[in-house]
């Protein structure tokens, strides 16, 4: 097996209206360029670290393992959106705020199972319009 390796794992939502192209140039802004990360797409993103459901948060914490192991990745970037509908939350306000407390839980979860990796979070905005901007947290 040769040795393949990249930067970052990226989790992101898998919804439709995060077009690749448009979020491929958001992550060019970052430092995060198309072929040196690894993706994961699952609905509402990295916030199933947060389950009750003991399987959900294995998963996503078997993504981060295997990218570590397979590729060496520094960096967990997760991109939570505005309007997701996974969150269920109407008012944008508390779902601003909630997806940031969220994210600040992940973090530590990161952290506490992967010493070495670093942590980015980020709220993509107007999801609805698709004018897509990057809000890091």
């Amino acid at each position: 097996m040769s040795n393949h390796s990249c930067n970052y794992l990226l989790f992101r939502c898998m919804d439709f209206r995060l077009k690749p192209s448009v979020l491929n140039e958001l992550l060019e802004v970052i430092g995060c360029s198309e072929g040196n990360f690894d993706l994961v797409s699952v609905a509402g993103s990295a916030k199933d670290l947060l389950s009750e459901r003991q399987g959900e948060k294995e998963f996503l914490l078997k993504q981060i393992e295997l990218s570590s192991k397979l590729h060496h990745i520094c960096k967990v970037i997760v991109l939570l959106h505005d309007n997701c509908g996974a969150y269920g939350i109407a008012d944008k306000d508390e779902e601003e705020e909630t997806q940031k407390q969220d994210l600040a839980k992940i973090e530590k979860i990161i952290k506490n199972n992967f010493k070495d990796i670093e942590f980015d979070g980020f709220i993509v905005k107007n999801t609805s319009t698709g004018d897509l901007t990057l809000k890091k947290v």
